[in-house]
């Protein structure tokens, strides 16, 4: 039984260390995928992720007086008044300062501040690169499928056609065209 338990608590110490987490050492942050970001960085935007283009994790930083407060939101929309515009796709700002919240219990999330002095904005750098919101070299990119991905398998497409199927949107007929279109694929 102690043999069990020993090889047992290796296991989850191993998994729980193997994993990547960021780390910002001598004024550089290494990503949870190894980029390195630093003041003076180019940092290449990408393009917006939430619905309407604009960026969910590019947004005016916290501590500028341009940033909107509200307990109920904006129009409803609590994140949307302070995020990045997806005018700025395409562009590339330079890191001013690198910034850290959080603690060691809850953890830490690291940010880049980013913008020309009047209009500042932070980057949650995890988060910007998950979802294509900053462009980094391929080596760089997430390894884990992003929802925003469209890299979907012939049998993520099966599984889909298959809920739609019962869930009565889809006929037998419908479904069968659908699927024999999938498996014809290349």
């Amino acid at each position: 039984m102690k043999k069990v338990l020993w090889i047992f608590t290796l296991l989850i110490f191993g998994m729980y260390h193997s994993q990547n987490s960021p780390k910002f050492e001598n004024d550089t942050l290494t990503t949870s995928t190894g980029f390195k970001v630093y003041e003076g960085l180019d940092l290449k935007i990408g393009t917006g992720s939430m619905n309407d283009g604009d960026f969910k994790f590019i947004r005016t930083n916290a501590s500028s007086m341009f940033n909107y407060y509200s307990t109920t939101g904006y129009q409803g929309l609590a994140n949307q008044a302070n995020s990045f515009r997806r005018s700025n796709s395409g562009l590339s700002f330079k890191v001013r300062k690198m910034m850290t919240r959080g603690n060691k219990r809850n953890g830490f999330v690291y940010y880049a501040k980013i913008g020309n002095g009047i209009m500042n904005y932070e980057v949650d750098l995890e988060n910007a690169i998950k979802f294509g919101e900053i462009i980094v070299p391929d080596e760089f990119l997430p390894t884990e499928k992003s929802p925003h991905s469209n890299s979907e398998t012939k049998y993520d497409k099966l599984k889909k056609i298959k809920d739609l199927k019962d869930s009565g949107v889809l006929s037998e007929d419908e479904f069968q065209k659908e699927k024999d279109k999938i498996m014809n694929e290349k």
